[in-house]
């Protein structure tokens, strides 16, 4: 069976200036890659996708380019500098649409003259991670569309920004503004889609009605403060996408040594700190987290539910809610303890009905 969707790198391999390119793609498609201490730092600790990045040999036919895109069902094809015959034979197999156009690097300044910008405006030690942030996002949109995932408005599935308004404020603002900059080097405006309550709440609509159908729509991307679990709007907008099935992401931004007991399931779900004040990563591994669920839906037989992380009874009471029959319920591994599972098969079980939990593993060995 051919994988859901595959990267394919067009570039000129005697410039050397974009080998960190490559790296930062294989880093947060693949969790690995080399150039230790270089540009692809700023993406530290990515997770293997099951997506796969690969580079063709400087000379292609037609025929190189049909085994080469048969090879996945999806292709993303980025070219970094100038179109060749190369990437205007994929873009003609693949469609425009799925192909990722970077600037060539800027030349190295000389001496104290300070070279020239970037024709994307994007600073050259920051332009790998731009590049491959864009190309995790056109990946999302494809695959929201061959999974008929919920789509906000112009094309692309949302951040959701959550946070509480008495501390979380000014780093929910900082968040806003990478995204404002990825989405300016991005030529596609559906990229990088967020949301964010005092931006995009109409005066006069009901916010508490949009705030419930946002969340249960989008990516949730937590900025746990000292505040957060207090707020009770904060926690509806947790256990409203954790219910949903939704991907969440806890930035956990607490400042004290001791917390008590935990409000909401943040145990079931990844978290990132900033204690760098490196938000990319913020916007990586919210994107991962979704593109990583994404292609295990893409592959799984129907009647299949993905979550995008381990399942806590909200999320298990929110599928087997809406579960007509049996089902089978897939997540990350590892797998989950026996005494876990027998303590929610009340859940599991109504009815007639019977859910199974099996890991992504598990799932693609059946």
């Amino acid at each position: 069976m051919r994988t859901p969707i595959q990267i394919v790198v067009i570039r000129d391999q005697g410039d050397r200036r974009t080998d960190v390119y490559v790296d930062t793609l294989r880093l947060a498609f693949e969790g690995s890659a080399g150039g230790v201490g270089s540009p692809s730092a700023y993406l530290s600790e990515a997770v293997d996708l099951g997506i796969r990045v690969l580079e063709p040999a400087n000379e292609l036919g037609e025929a190189d380019v049909g085994r080469l895109v048969g090879g996945a069902r999806h292709t993303i094809v980025v070219v970094i500098g100038a179109s060749s015959s190369r990437s205007n034979m994929l873009e003609r197999r693949v469609g425009t649409d799925h192909m990722v156009r970077v600037p060539a690097p800027s030349p190295m300044s000389s001496g104290e003259i300070q070279g020239e910008r970037s024709t994307d405006e994007v600073e050259p030690a920051f332009a790998p991670v731009v590049a491959t942030l864009r190309a995790m996002q056109r990946a999302r949109q494809v695959l929201l569309g061959w999974v008929g995932g919920r789509e906000c408005a112009d094309g692309g599935l949302k951040l959701f920004i959550s946070h509480a308004k008495i501390d979380g404020v000014a780093m929910a603002k900082s968040l806003i503004g990478v995204l404002r900059q990825l989405r300016e080097a991005d030529e596609n405006p559906s990229g990088f889609a967020y949301f964010y309550d005092d931006e995009h709440i109409e005066p006069g609509s009901m916010w508490s009605e949009v705030l419930k159908a946002e969340a249960g729509q989008s990516v949730l991307i937590a900025l746990r403060t000292e505040a957060y679990e207090g707020r009770y709007w904060c926690r509806r907008e947790f256990l409203r996408a954790e219910s949903r099935g939704m991907p969440i992401l806890v930035v956990d931004l607490r400042r004290e040594q001791y917390h008590d007991c935990s409000l909401l399931p943040f145990d079931v779900v990844p978290s990132v700190r900033v204690h760098d004040g490196n938000l990319i990563r913020v916007v990586l591994h919210a994107m991962a987290v979704h593109l990583r669920a994404l292609r295990v839906q893409s592959e799984a037989p129907r009647g299949v539910k993905v979550l995008p992380h381990r399942p806590s009874v909200y999320s298990l009471g929110g599928v087997c809610q809406l579960a007509a029959s049996n089902q089978t319920i897939a997540y990350p591994g590892p797998r989950l303890p026996d005494t876990y599972t027998r303590a929610v098969r009340p859940i599991l079980e109504r009815g007639a009905s019977t859910v199974d939990l099996l890991t992504f593993d598990e799932l693609a060995g059946v």
